[in-house]
């Protein structure tokens, strides 16, 4: 490989956790590479929504005024029937931020990384990456293949992991992921009708396979998402749209939202959750999901991947100033986040519990027994050192 290109820090991911740290580190005045990789594929659309409070987030980014010039679809709240048959309603009508928003989660990356460009950020489309290596000066050589087909080096004092789930950069540092939980989602796609006014609600639905989720897509579009584990599905052939749609029309209120629609397409797709056992080494760190990911039941990921980004920055600054202590504070953050999630989502699971006998409860149960307040008790204690 050849054409070496060097900065201060590369950060490796494309999506919101990658931008929001790149931002954030060129605003502090930090030499920044941000390599992503390019792919025909589009990302799939999920009916992505953010609470009023991302407004801190993305002000602390620089981002606020141009998010508000995308002007995405306004989100009222959420609704949800979990733990019994009626609705309940969590709205933002109170809220002092205003509303939330239905995201265009393409047309915000964009912006992100419009944002990182503007700010000084040097960008670095790959096709793959190619190898990962310790230079003899203590910093990082990542080989990357070009979506040309060239070889490049890009050279850095730190590295940033903000691949995904797959985290890729820390697995090759030595980190593993410790699995809390591996739903997998059936994703169905409707196209609306000429006269359709979609709710401005999100809407959960808990069933007693799994649990049902309702959001806007841009053009009026719905996202209907069911989650399981991979074994339902395949038992019940739900990766079929005919038997994926008879046991929707079975739900007492996500039925009701796609009457005069038309299924356009359904995909299947894995969405585990996770930890890393370390999330910091001697000079990188993962943030977002590449971190921990969470089961979308939580609705944080991408609030995580803002604040991470936010967070990551200020240590990472902190190490390359010659501040000991900046990985430290970053994983005793992460550990904290990590853990506040998992007894949220252990409330959230124990709430349900009109179907005992089910495997798919009975499952979301025993990851909220004792078994995880022992993990949890192992953070913590790690929060104290």
């Amino acid at each position: 490989m050849s054409g070496a290109i060097r900065s201060d820090v590369v950060v490796v991911g494309g999506g919101i956790a990658a931008c929001a740290t790149a931002i954030a580190l060129a605003r502090t005045g930090v030499r920044t590479g941000l390599s992503y990789s390019v792919t025909t594929r589009p990302r799939l659309a999920v009916g992505e929504t953010v609470p009023p409070d991302v407004r801190k987030l993305l002000g602390e980014l620089g981002a606020w005024e141009k998010f508000l010039e995308q002007r995405h679809e306004a989100c009222l709240g959420s609704c949800s029937a979990w733990g019994g048959t009626e609705l309940g309603y969590n709205d933002f009508v109170l809220n002092p931020q205003g509303s939330g928003w239905h995201l265009d989660r393409a047309r915000f990356e964009a912006l992100l990384l419009g944002e990182a460009e503007s700010r000084g950020v040097a960008l670095f489309p790959i096709a793959k990456c190619a190898s990962l290596e310790q230079a003899a000066d203590g910093g990082i050589v990542l080989g990357a293949i070009t979506p040309s087909g060239d070889g490049r080096h890009l050279t850095a004092r730190y590295i940033v992991d903000a691949t995904g789930s797959r985290s890729v950069i820390a697995r090759q540092m030595g980190a593993r992921q410790i699995p809390l939980d591996r739903l997998s989602f059936v994703y169905g796609f409707f196209d609306a009708p000429e006269a359709a006014a979609p709710s401005q609600l999100t809407l959960l639905e808990a069933q007693e396979l799994g649990w049902w989720y309702k959001a806007r897509l841009p053009d009026r579009r719905l996202a209907i998402a069911f989650a399981s584990d991979a074994s339902i599905i395949r038992d019940h052939n739900l990766a079929h749209a005919s038997e994926w749609l008879a046991l929707l029309r079975t739900t007492s209120h996500v039925a009701q939202a796609i009457e005069g629609y038309r299924l356009k397409d359904i995909v299947v797709r894995a969405a585990p959750s996770f930890r890393l056992d370390r999330v910091t080494g001697a000079n990188w760190l993962a943030v977002g999901d590449a971190a921990a990911a969470c089961d979308p039941i939580s609705s944080q990921g991408i609030m995580n991947a803002l604040e991470d980004g936010i967070r990551a920055a200020a240590a990472i600054a902190g190490v390359l100033g010659g501040r000991s202590d900046g990985n430290d504070r970053y994983a005793r953050y992460l550990d904290a986040r990590y853990t506040e999630y998992v007894v949220n989502r252990n409330y959230l699971y124990g709430l349900e519990r009109r179907w005992p006998k089910s495997p798919f409860w009975q499952r979301r149960y025993a990851r909220g027994g004792a078994a995880q307040s022992a993990e949890e008790r192992v953070v913590q204690q790690r929060m104290l050192v």
